[in-house]
C-alpha cells in the first residue's frame, strides 16, 4: 500500500525533517517537489533507533509531497497536521506538518512518524 500527502510549505522556505519508524513491515518515506527529491529512505526495524532520515534544506520547487509506501501492508491509517507558525501580532512566518501512521492493526501509530518545520527565508 502507498499513500501521498500534500505539504503545505511554500517554495522558499527552509526547511528540516525528522523521520522515524517503528514498523515490522518495510517502510520507505520519499520527500519530493516539482524540482527535486530531497530524500527517499527504507527501514524494516521494529527498533525505533536510529531514524530513518534527519536533515534540512531550502524548498526548491512546488507542490511539497511526502509518500509511505509500505507494501506489505494492507492499510496505512492516520493524516497529516499542519499548522502556521506566527508572530505574537499574527504574522505567518513558518509552518509545521506532522504525520503519524498506522500500518497494521496494534493502533500504536508510531510505524511511521514525521515532522517536518520550515520558516520563510529572510533573504
Amino acid at each position: 500500500m502507498q499513500r501521498e500527502f500534500n505539504v503545505p510549505i511554500p517554495k522558499g522556505y527552509f526547511m528540516s525533517w525528522f523521520v522515524t519508524t517503528q514498523a515490522a513491515f518495510k517502510v520507505t518515506v520519499t520527500l519530493k517537489d516539482s524540482s527535486r527529491e530531497y530524500f527517499s529512505k527504507s527501514k524494516q526495524n521494529t527498533n525505533i533507533d536510529p531514524p530513518l532520515a534527519c536533515s534540512y534544506s531550502t524548498v526548491y520547487g512546488d507542490n511539497l509531497k511526502i509518500t509511505v509506501d509500505i507494501p506489505q501492508s494492507s492499510q496505512i491509517l492516520g493524516g497529516p497536521h499542519s499548522n502556521d507558525i506566527t508572530t505574537d501580532d499574527g504574522t505567518v512566518v513558518g509552518k509545521e506538518f506532522n504525520l503519524c501512521l498506522e500500518d497494521s492493526g496494534d493502533k500504536d501509530y508510531n510505524d511511521v512518524a514525521i515532522s517536518i518545520i520550515a520558516w520563510k527565508s529572510k533573504g
